[in-house]
């Protein structure tokens, strides 16, 4: 197979238009980028502890992290250290609280299919839902419309089986500076992520009970796992941190 000139796309780049992103033109050569990544990436397991409990108050607390591999503890080695375990602590601190755990997760899973761990029975005595969802949507090549479906359908899932819990989404992160990525994927990936953010953002805003966090700051080297793909136990902690200051910051 003739390998793409790269050296190309940086001359055409001069004479793109100003609103046409510059990594379109190496639109040819991602496939082939993302096949690489595939047979290359570092392979890890999800973490073990699906289920777990801290604290030792007298008022007790639920914690359920649904969705795909982030909320899996996916290269992780147990939920203690994922944003479920991490989240479960600090709600113990902070309300002197027994605090109950339970990953409800499939790494790959999408809006479409993470519907299908939404377990009333799990959620139904949940006080904090923490839902991870629309990377492996976009990864997928799935559209636009179809993530306004399927993404509409799980949240509503969500909260009716969760009817006194509050809902916060992950927003899908700036993909362009994963270190796993090569451009041009990474701009294609990082792209697609600001355009999913904007439908999953609509979404929440119009529900009572939801709200989301992002994380659109610096990432360090030391926020991803070994794959440069997943989080690390350092974003796990941030992602729990975020959500703590707005679980304590906004009410219903």
């Amino acid at each position: 197979m003739r390998r793409p000139d790269l050296s190309r796309l940086s001359r055409a780049r001069e004479h793109l238009p100003s609103q046409v992103p510059w990594w379109v033109l190496g639109a040819p050569v991602m496939p082939l980028q993302g096949y690489r990544l595939i047979r290359t990436i570092p392979r890890f397991g999800d973490a073990e502890g699906t289920i777990g409990e801290v604290g030792d108050g007298e008022r007790r607390m639920k914690v359920v992290a649904l969705g795909d591999s982030v909320t899996a503890g996916y290269a992780i080695d147990h939920h203690r250290s994922s944003v479920a375990g991490q989240l479960a602590e600090r709600l113990a601190r902070h309300h002197r609280a027994t605090v109950e755990w339970v990953a409800c997760a499939r790494t790959g899973a999408t809006a479409g299919t993470a519907i299908e761990l939404v377990d009333e029975t799990v959620l139904h005595d949940a006080d904090l839902v923490f839902l991870s969802v629309g990377v492996n949507d976009l990864k997928n090549l799935h559209s636009a419309a179809r993530f306004r479906r399927e993404f509409t359908a799980l949240l509503d899932a969500v909260l009716a089986a969760a009817p006194t819990a509050r809902v916060c989404l992950l927003g899908i992160p700036p993909l362009e500076h994963f270190p796993a990525f090569p451009r041009p994927l990474a701009d294609g990936l990082g792209w697609r992520g600001r355009a999913f953010n904007v439908i999953s953002t609509a979404l929440i805003e119009e529900r009572e009970r939801a709200f989301r966090i992002d994380a659109d700051g610096p990432l360090a080297a030391e926020m991803f796992a070994g794959d440069g793909f997943h989080p690390s136990t350092t974003l796990h902690a941030a992602f729990a941190d975020a959500v703590l200051e707005k679980w304590s910051s906004t009410s219903v």
